[in-house]
C-alpha cells in the first residue's frame, strides 16, 4: 500500500489516502479545518461513505507521500472517538448472530452493510454472494441478512458471511 497526503483548497481541510499498487483507494481521511473528521469507515450525514471512486494517481504533483505510520496515526486519532460505540456493537452482535440490513455501497474491500438496530457498517464478501443474487438486486438500498463471522478492527467493521439479498429495498 502506499500513502498520500492532499491540502486541494484552503477551507477543504486536509486528505489522507491508503492507496494499493493499481491507486484504488481503501481508506480515506479528511480532517476538516475545525478539526473534525470524515474517515471512508464511516457514514456522513453530508459526504455518505467518503471514498475516491476512481484511481489515484500518486504521480500527480498535488500528493504528498507520507509514511504508514503518519497514516495510521491519523486514522487511529479518528477511530478512538469511537472505541465505545466500537466495544458495544461487538458486544451487541457477538459472531453467529443473524443479522439484517441493506446494502449501502461497494467497496474494494466487499459489500458495506447498514446494520439496522445497531447503527453499525458490516463488511460482506460481494463475490460471496453475487453469483447467486440477481444483479437487478446489486444495488444500495436492497435489504439483506447475514451472519457475523467476526470484526475488522482496522475499520471497525462487523465481518459478516452468509449474506442474502433480496428483492425489497429498505425504504426507511
Amino acid at each position: 500500500m502506499k500513502y498520500l497526503k492532499d491540502c486541494p483548497e484552503p477551507g477543504m481541510g486536509t486528505w489522507y489516502f491508503e492507496i494499493d499498487s493499481d491507486g484504488a483507494a481503501y481508506r480515506q481521511i479528511v480532517i476538516q479545518d475545525d478539526g473534525t473528521y470524515i474517515a471512508s469507515n464511516r457514514k456522513h450525514e453530508q459526504y455518505h461513505f467518503l471514498l475516491a471512486e476512481k484511481a489515484i494517481d500518486d504521480t500527480e504533483p498535488y500528493y504528498t507521500k507520507i509514511t504508514k505510520k503518519e497514516f495510521e496515526e491519523v486514522w487511529s486519532n479518528n477511530l478512538h472517538t469511537f472505541n465505545k460505540e466500537w466495544h458495544q456493537t461487538k458486544t451487541d452482535l457477538p459472531v453467529g448472530t443473524e443479522v439484517s440490513g441493506y446494502i449501502e455501497a461497494f467497496f474494494p474491500h466487499g459489500t458495506l452493510v447498514q446494520i439496522l438496530e445497531y447503527d453499525a457498517v458490516g463488511l460482506a464478501d460481494t463475490h460471496s454472494y453475487a453469483e447467486k443474487t440477481p444483479s437487478e438486486w446489486m444495488y444500495p438500498r436492497h435489504e439483506i441478512t447475514a451472519i457475523v463471522q467476526g470484526y475488522d478492527e482496522q475499520n471497525q467493521w462487523v465481518i459478516l458471511e452468509q449474506t442474502q439479498v433480496f428483492k425489497n429495498q429498505f425504504t426507511g
